[in-house]
């Protein structure tokens, strides 16, 4: 995932019903009910039964060290969606002990390259980057489905082949909807595209977001979406840290962009969690 910061993360827990509102506003689900079609399941189904599962989030020194508040906002995320969650007092090794004693279900850790979720019962994982994908792959599906037909046999661009786009590329595909991608390093893309015939190269970023109406922002670039690329159906989910709008960009699409730093992957995390198989 992106290394996020303080700044960042800092709001996340008083912000966090303001961040639902929007969604709904877009989607027609909030963060749970988002999860739960993420992970495959009904709303009722998580509902009923995240509120048996409790979770620990582990702080990691490692690498570049614990980012400050980040612990924090990911509890208050799982709080917020029903699942009974806290920080461990030591970090590291001393934290997934803290997490037994504590008989935790779920174990939530991250360092410099990756941010997990553990099922400690069903010896299960969740990675942070395909979660985020899933969730804001069907969060621009349940957009579009409120304006139309959803995504099936619709174009969408996908911008950015880091690990956020290529998981939301197969979450896409799994869709049925044809997939276009578009990426500034060249090779990359030629690459990626050479050996994912289902789907298609964009010529060049103008071109694919002036073609297609239904965008997924994975990029980590800001400002790269300005007014005149924002058209009446255009839908543009954005889990890229920054966004790609400019603000002005972002006030024209209004409900139609649909954008978090942190929420929306982490509840999916924990909706995969419980639900998902072990292999």
């Amino acid at each position: 995932m992106t290394r996020l910061y303080y700044d960042i993360v800092k709001d996340i827990p008083d912000t966090l019903p303001a961040i639902e509102e929007a969604l709904v506003k877009s989607t027609g689900l909030n963060l749970l009910g988002l999860a739960a079609r993420a992970a495959n399941v009904s709303a009722g189904a998580a509902a009923a039964a995240i509120m048996f599962y409790k979770a620990t989030v582990v702080p990691v020194t490692s690498g570049q060290g614990v980012i400050p508040g980040f612990t924090g906002a990911v509890a208050a995320i799982l709080n917020h969606i029903g699942l009974q969650s806290c920080v461990t007092s030591e970090t590291d090794i001393g934290g997934i002990g803290d997490a037994y004693k504590k008989k935790a279900d779920l174990l939530f850790a991250a360092d410099d390259r990756k941010f997990l979720a553990f099922n400690l019962k069903r010896m299960t994982v969740s990675d942070n980057s395909q979660a985020t994908a899933a969730g804001f792959v069907h969060a621009l599906a349940a957009a579009a489905e409120k304006r139309s037909c959803g995504l099936e046999d619709r174009d969408v661009l996908v911008l950015g082949l880091g690990p956020v786009g290529t998981h939301a590329v197969a979450e896409l595909i799994k869709l049925k909807a044809r997939v276009i991608v578009y990426d500034t390093n060249e090779e990359r893309l030629r690459t990626f595209a050479e050996s994912n015939k289902d789907v298609t190269k964009a010529g060049s970023l103008k071109e694919a977001l002036d073609n297609t109406g239904y965008v997924l922002d994975a990029t980590p670039s800001s400002g790269i979406i300005d007014i005149d690329l924002i058209k009446d159906h255009t839908i543009i989910s954005c889990p890229g840290v920054p966004h790609g709008l400019t603000p002005a960009a972002a006030e024209m699409a209004g409900p139609a962009f649909i954008h978090d730093n942190l929420p929306l992957g982490v509840a999916v995390m924990a909706a995969q969690s419980i639900f998902k198989s072990g292999d």
